[in-house]
């Protein structure tokens, strides 16, 4: 074989080569991505149950005995999603995961000793905290690159998720409310704070991703709405609220629901999107 036979041949099994590892770096990316998305499906079903509990919790607080066997499930729900995170490195690698796993089992066993407004205060404080450990692990898998078709898709696990607990809280401050029948000033003031807080969404991205991803059942923006004049005229401008607790907690919850759905049908989107790419 002369030479330029060899060189040749050099050449086309470093091109070989060359194809073969590119191929084998993006099969591993694809799959820590997947496991990126599986992480932050399972984040956010934490806060969903870390949110519900919050919320039943209130009203058990101001009277409401008979959702103790729902909180019981609530506490299940977080220890499934806690373990099931707690698989993922970078996750368990977090100093804000250690924080959740140090503040949750002293709140579990402490609830039923705070006032409402510590109650509500302690889950909102470790909601937050989990939300900032969604962007971290949205960033360290650059989730945000997956999508070609949709620009601002961090909106999902960004504003959409903030604005979810923002409904959380509003769910929880008003369910308690309606469970004691009474309110403070102070307290319709948080409330017409968070009201202000919800309304300010990103209406056209809320409805492009509604459309995109669940054109079926677009109706955000409406329930919504809907949600803001039932706190406004039931519960900011009634010190002593006659909406009950079941009504109130299910319209809310409805909205939340709503909100997840979208999420969960956006990271559905990414995940064929992946899929269809490495087939």
């Amino acid at each position: 074989m002369n030479t330029s036979a060899i060189i040749a041949t050099s050449i086309l099994s470093l091109l070989s080569l060359a194809a073969i590892v590119s191929w084998l770096l993006a099969k591993r990316r694809t799959q820590q991505q997947y496991a990126g998305l599986a992480a932050l499906k399972q984040l956010k079903n934490l806060v969903v149950a870390i949110q519900k509990h919050r919320g039943l919790s209130c009203a058990f607080l101001n009277g409401d005995q008979q959702q103790i066997h729902a909180l019981e499930q609530q506490q299940r729900e977080v220890a499934k999603s806690q373990q099931l995170l707690a698989d993922n490195s970078f996750v368990a690698s977090q100093s804000r995961w250690d924080s959740f796993l140090q503040h949750w089992p002293r709140l579990q066993q402490s609830w039923k000793e705070n006032n409402l407004e510590n109650n509500i205060a302690q889950h909102s404080l470790m909601i937050k905290n989990l939300l900032f450990l969604s962007q971290d692990l949205a960033g360290f898998y650059c989730l945000t690159t997956l999508s070609k078709q949709h620009k601002n898709i961090d909106f999902l696990w960004h504003e959409l998720l903030e604005t979810a607990e923002s409904i959380g809280q509003v769910r929880a401050l008003g369910t308690g409310l309606a469970a004691a029948k009474k309110s403070s000033s102070v307290e319709r003031i948080r409330l017409a704070f968070l009201h202000n807080k919800i309304s300010q969404i990103d209406a056209k991205s809320l409805n492009h991703f509604a459309n995109s991803f669940v054109p079926d059942d677009p109706a955000y923006q409406p329930l919504l709405e809907h949600l803001l004049t039932t706190i406004d005229e039931e519960l900011i401008k009634k010190p002593n609220p006659s909406i009950s607790v079941n009504e109130y907690f299910k319209q809310a919850s409805k909205v939340l629901d709503g909100l997840y759905q979208l999420f969960d049908a956006g990271i559905a989107h990414l995940e064929a999107q992946q899929h269809a790419k490495h087939e």
